[in-house]
């Protein structure tokens, strides 16, 4: 089990699986911190303390569970008022990070015109004018960014919230329109998710709404 141990001078101490100590590094960055432990964070069990494990939770054939989001200007959207369309739910630990800006950017410039027929959904952390600041400065405009800064009541009701921590680990997730979850990628470490499969699962599921 990885242990990390956040020092008074945010020294974090990386341990192995066997307990022997393997590096100490002093991260004197917030942002560095958050984006250090967002890369050593292995997908096997959820990370929330409340005793909810994503794993159970978010399971393909159950229904998202309801949470209370905060989008730009303070407005309140809950996760069942969501229904009614496809959405991806591209969930980052912080959008001021390489990895999470690289993941945003993508579904943005990459969805291939997807995003006029389903809602492409950021959720993170960062405030509601923290995600205003990235999505003006990233020049995004084709994305939905819905905080969980105040409360994190989806980290929590989805099982996402590394506790100690206030954010949320990546993942990413396909609802239909009943708020079914047909799709779900828990990211291991730091790396991306599979970008082109969720577009490609969104893009099938849309054709079978269709048709139905």
């Amino acid at each position: 089990m990885i242990r990390l141990g956040l020092l008074a001078c945010m020294t974090i101490k990386v341990l192995t699986i066997s307990g022997v100590f393997m590096r100490s590094l002093t991260l004197r960055q917030p942002a560095l911190i958050i984006f250090f432990v967002c890369i050593l964070l292995s997908p096997g069990k959820g990370f929330s303390n409340t005793g909810n494990s994503s794993l159970d939770i978010l399971m393909v054939g159950k229904t998202l569970p309801d949470a209370q989001l905060k989008s730009y200007g303070n407005s309140n959207v809950e996760i069942n008022s969501l229904k009614g369309k496809i959405k991806i739910i591209s969930v980052v630990p912080q959008l001021n990070t390489p990895v999470c800006d690289k993941q945003t950017h993508q579904f943005s410039e990459t969805n291939n015109g997807l995003d006029q027929h389903i809602d492409i959904i950021t959720v993170s952390t960062n405030t509601p004018a923290g995600q205003y600041e990235f999505a003006k400065k990233a020049n995004i405009h084709n994305l939905f960014f819905l905080s969980d800064n105040l409360g994190f009541q989806f980290g929590r009701s989805t099982g996402l919230l590394i506790e100690g921590m206030g954010v949320l680990r990546r993942t990413i997730i396909i609802a239909d329109k009943d708020n079914i979850i047909r799709y779900v990628d828990f990211v291991p470490g730091g790396g991306l998710p599979n970008i082109n499969k969720a577009l490609k699962v969104a893009s099938d599921l849309l054709k079978l709404s269709k048709k139905g």
